[in-house]
């Protein structure tokens, strides 16, 4: 790819997308209180790292869009390209399972709305088959609830609320 070439504004507005997040994740860590969290290391550690990580990631995203374009990218007329299942619409499976776990955590609970992501992101991989799907997502759910209730002692939203 040519290095000249002029500034790709949709990729220097993902790459801004990119280290506003990482902002918004810095911000929200420090509002944790440095006591919580393990004994080594407090639960604002893991957020800030994330939030640097993702810094610096949309940071060489920015600096890419500005030289010429995001380097590795398929081009269009790649066969390859044209094998990946899904495409925007797969995009937008996965985004919606990943909105719906944020609005339905608290009224259905956590393994319901965990089985509907992981149905949510097969069918955005191609899978045609959603009530097959959304069992494995509440199989593979189940156990990571009971481990982190009962084995860590880390309070997750209810298994399946009440009013169900």
């Amino acid at each position: 790819m040519n290095p000249t070439r002029r500034i790709l504004p949709v990729q220097l507005a993902i790459g801004l997308g990119v280290v506003a997040i990482s902002t918004v994740l810095a911000l929200g860590a420090n509002r944790f209180p440095e006591e919580m969290g393990f004994v080594i290391l407090g639960a604002h550690v893991y957020p800030y790292a994330l939030a640097v990580f993702l810094g610096v990631v949309g940071l060489l995203l920015c600096y890419q869009a500005v030289t010429g374009g995001f380097r590795e990218l398929a081009d269009h007329e790649d066969e390859s390209a044209k094998a990946l299942p899904g495409g925007k619409l797969g995009a937008a499976w996965v985004t919606a399972g990943l909105v719906g776990v944020a609005v339905l955590i608290n009224l259905i609970g956590f393994v319901l709305s965990a089985g509907l992501l992981f149905a949510c992101s097969a069918r955005g991989f191609g899978s045609r088959r959603p009530v097959r799907d959304l069992a494995i997502g509440i199989a593979l759910t189940l156990p990571i609830y009971w481990l982190f209730n009962a084995g860590l002692g880390v309070s997750l939203p209810p298994l399946i609320n009440a009013w169900i």
